[in-house]
């Protein structure tokens, strides 16, 4: 009839909204279910034991780190992280053990407002004592005591202090300090530092020494021979100072 009033008809979701709706619980799903201890939240402070044969640690961190690696009395893995990261970001790890190489990689996401606050990560990781390491932070303090095996370091800022038996390191820092004692003859050191300070210390003998910037020469205990199979092969690209020392062991 004229002038009769119907009632408004309710709007229907879409196709396209259902969905998205849908793929968006599946997200949720499969964050909560399948990938589980992947973004730790709500723990400041991490610890395990792993008794799998480890023979390689690759690290990647990223925020301001320090890392304390020392071997275990037992030989396995004993890892303990502790962390401090502001309320409006997130840490994201993951520990995995793929064949006999334990990686573990860590992060923080931006604040809501894109801009990450603070993300402060300690790691102390007990090892086997024979163990090759590929660690790369981007920040902070690195210590390394007493493991034998391959050392690969990489960082932009910081220090790096270690004590080793490694016939072969590699070691890059942009800023800060590197200070390496390896205990073992070494066949190759590679010290590479923009700025700061490179302190190696090596048996005393005959090496093929390379090093550029402001290199203390003489070196004590060290007798420079291009012939020698050892090579240490320091620098310094904007400035400085090397020293490099022989002792007896």
């Amino acid at each position: 009839m004229a002038g009769e009033i119907t009632a408004p008809q309710r709007a229907r979701l879409s196709g396209r909204v259902w969905l998205v709706l849908l793929c968006a619980v599946i997200v949720i799903v499969f964050l909560a279910v399948v990938t589980p201890g992947v973004f730790d939240v709500r723990h400041k402070s991490r610890s395990l034991e792993i008794k799998k044969p480890v023979e390689r640690l690759v690290l990647d961190s990223k925020g301001m780190v320090k890392v304390d690696i020392k071997p275990s009395r037992d030989g396995h893995v004993h890892l303990l992280r502790k962390s401090e990261v502001s309320r409006d970001s997130r840490l994201v790890e993951r520990v995995k053990v793929s064949g006999k190489t334990l990686t573990i990689h860590s992060a923080c996401t931006g604040s809501r407002l894109g801009v990450l606050r603070r993300c402060d990560l300690s790691y102390h990781l007990r090892l086997p004592r024979k163990i090759a390491l590929a660690l790369r932070v981007h920040f902070g303090d690195v210590t390394v005591t007493g493991t034998r095996g391959r050392l690969d370091f990489r960082s932009d800022a910081g220090s790096f202090h270690g004590s080793v038996c490694s016939k072969r390191a590699n070691i890059h820092l942009g800023f800060g300090e590197l200070k390496l004692r390896d205990t073992c003859v070494p066949e190759l050191i590679h010290a590479r530092v923009r700025g700061g300070h490179i302190g190696l210390t090596v048996p005393a003998g005959h090496y093929d020494v390379h090093a550029k910037s402001d290199a203390r020469r003489p070196f004590e205990n060290i007798i420079e021979d291009p012939a020698s199979p050892d090579k240490i092969d320091a620098a310094i690209t904007w400035g400085g100072s090397i020293d490099i020392t022989g002792v007896n062991r």
